[in-house]
Order: structure tokens, then C-alpha cells, then sequence
């Protein structure tokens, strides 16, 4: 899809989303059945603007494999676009940006709205989700929000959400 000036480009996408109840199952059955290993579990409180709910803050649990392309495993969050959706065990396609209110923007301008972003001071920061005409999600995430990302998938440093000014 290209997006004029932003883009989702291939070579920015990094992971594959499931959203699952049975967290700790999951990750238990993908390590045996496939092999993997897991990033530190990033558990943090998270200020979220959601389109169906407004300002809600949750209580993040995701990891993501080791193995690239990653993985991400969320625990589901009822009442937020993190449930598993019917008959679709991907629920999201990840992608980095650097720019994430333009590539937002962009998204949108071409009929993918934006259903849930990190939002903190005025101001969307971290991450959003799109969801596209045929109901799958987008995520993007500011490159900038993971420091050193291959320490972060091996365990050498924790992820920190940092709210904006």
C-alpha cells in the first residue's frame, strides 16, 4: 500500500500480532511447537485513547519472540480493540515508523481509521492501530520508542514507555 510520502514499507515490518486469554498457554505451546524463545515480558500501565471507549489506561502484558520476524504475544484486554478476533488468528501486522503522526495521518486519509494510540500530555506517542477495510489491524510504532531493539529481544535492557512533554 503505498501511502505518498509515508509508507508502510516491507523492510519496516517487524512482527505479527496474536492476541490470546490464555497468555501464559500460549507461550508455552508456540516454544514447544515451534521453537521460540521470548523477549522480556513488557508489563507497564499505559495511557490509551481508543476510539469506541475514549481515555482508558491499561495494564500492557506482551512479549515477542526472540526470532525474526517476530512474533508478539498480547494478553487480551476486553473492552479495547486486544481481543481475538473470530475466524483470524493473526490479529495485527506491525511496521516501524519515524514518523508516527504523519504515517497516522496517512492511514487514515486513505480509509484506514485509527482505533486505538498510547496518548499522554495532548498527544499521541508510541504506537497506534488502524484497522483496514477488511477488519485486520495495523500497528505502527515509532522506531524511537524501543532504544536498542536486538538488547531489547535478548533480555540486555527492559522497554520503558516514556510519556511526552
Amino acid at each position: 500500500m503505498t501511502l505518498g510520502k509515508e509508507m508502510l514499507k516491507q523492510s519496516d515490518f517487524y512482527h505479527v500480532g496474536i492476541i490470546t486469554h490464555d497468555f501464559e498457554g500460549t507461550l508455552v505451546r508456540l516454544s514447544r511447537q515451534m521453537g521460540l524463545s521470548w523477549s522480556p515480558v513488557i508489563q507497564v500501565p499505559v495511557p490509551l485513547w481508543t476510539r469506541d471507549h475514549g481515555m482508558i489506561e491499561i495494564q500492557s502484558c506482551a512479549v515477542y519472540s526472540q526470532q525474526e520476524p517476530c512474533i508478539e504475544i498480547v494478553r487480551a484486554i476486553p473492552g479495547t480493540p486486544w481481543v481475538p478476533v473470530e475466524g483470524r488468528p493473526l490479529h495485527h501486522l506491525g511496521y516501524w515508523t519515524d514518523d508516527l503522526a504523519a504515517t497516522s495521518a496517512a492511514l487514515e486519509e486513505r480509509g484506514c481509521p485509527k482505533v486505538l494510540c498510547a496518548w499522554a500530555n495532548d498527544q499521541m506517542f508510541g504506537m497506534a492501530y488502524h484497522q483496514m477495510p477488511d477488519g485486520m489491524y495495523v500497528e505502527i510504532v515509532d522506531r524511537a520508542s524501543f532504544a536498542d531493539w536486538p538488547a531489547f529481544l535478548s533480555g540486555r535492557m527492559e522497554h520503558e514507555v516514556i510519556l511526552p512533554d
